[in-house]
């Protein structure tokens, strides 16, 4: 069997490929990337509705946004209806989605993905599309090692966990995210759809400007004033996302022509095009048709 992700000869997508109308659910719809991701949906012409599902039912007021209030953890019958007849699921959604969430969070994010993939093979439209919101954190462990600009391709071991402070042991978060790939491979080598797994890399609330980046890696919390706190921001900057970037990175999954992959599940990795990162983007831009614009170094407001 290919490796999920692996590049293969001359793998770019058939130009004559055109995504028709579709009807995307996304989880977590109501979160940072969710909230973005609903109102770029509800505005492009080849979206003919969304599902915007969360714990609750609060989701953009427009007329192509259906809110649906599910308890992802569990299979429900409000869980099955939200997915019957879906062209595709975005699946954002996870418990405690930064990287100092525990062991409980993780497996209960893991629950949410495994319940996600379920639901979608059980009721969606004929040959429908899973993205799943990976992480850049499944290749955090080498942010402690020599890594070349471009190096860190999809084909490279996963090494889980992104450590802020040298001491401190790998975090639990990277887990989920992990599994959730392994489970999407082997989910849609059986059949029924195909998937790929974005690991996206670090897209702030709001403008999320690369300035406003962290060395803690969570939001609103400054981090150590240490060398080795410099270091993690340097890593930190380099997997920027922009939120042009998220947004055409989830569309092109959405909508890439599943026929030229090496796998009907694939993992590729999701940054903007930030000049000397370690990040690779040749599979996304071959496999998916991902065309980054931005660039963390270049930005306005750094």
């Amino acid at each position: 069997m290919a490796r999920a992700g692996a590049a293969r000869e001359n793998p770019m997508p058939d130009p004559s490929f055109s995504p028709r109308p579709r009807r995307i659910l996304v989880t977590g719809a109501n979160g940072n990337l969710g909230r973005k991701l609903v109102a770029h949906l509800a505005a492009a012409p080849w979206c003919s509705g969304v599902v915007a599902l969360d714990r609750d039912a609060r989701a953009l007021d427009h007329p192509k946004v259906r809110p649906a209030a599910v308890d992802l953890t569990r299979r429900s019958p409000a869980l099955d209806d939200a997915f019957a007849g879906v062209d595709a699921a975005v699946h954002l959604a996870a418990r405690r989605p930064y990287p100092d969430a525990g062991w409980d969070d993780a497996a209960a994010s893991f629950d949410m993905t495994l319940q996600a993939v379920e639901a979608l093979a059980r009721g969606a439209a004929a040959a429908p599309r899973f993205v799943f919101a990976s992480s850049n954190h499944v290749m955090g462990g080498y942010k402690d090692e020599d890594v070349a600009p471009g190096a860190l391709t999809t084909a490279l071991p996963p090494l889980p966990g992104t450590r802020v402070d040298a001491a401190e042991p790998r975090r639990a978060y990277a887990a989920a995210k992990l599994m959730g790939e392994r489970l999407l491979a082997a989910r849609a080598e059986a059949g029924g759809f195909t998937a790929v797994s974005l690991r996206i890399g670090w897209c702030q609330p709001g403008d999320n400007r690369p300035g406003t980046m962290t060395a803690s890696g969570i939001p609103g919390e400054p981090g150590p004033d240490t060398p080795e706190a410099a270091r993690t921001l340097a890593w930190f900057r380099g997997m920027w996302l922009s939120n042009r970037d998220l947004l055409a990175a989830v569309s092109a999954a959405v909508t890439a022509d599943a026929s030229r992959w090496p796998a009907p599940a694939i993992v590729v990795n999701a940054m903007s095009a930030n000049a000397g990162m370690a990040w690779d983007l040749a599979a996304a831009r071959n496999l998916i048709g991902y065309a980054p614009q931005d660039d963390s170094t270049t930005e306005p407001g750094r």
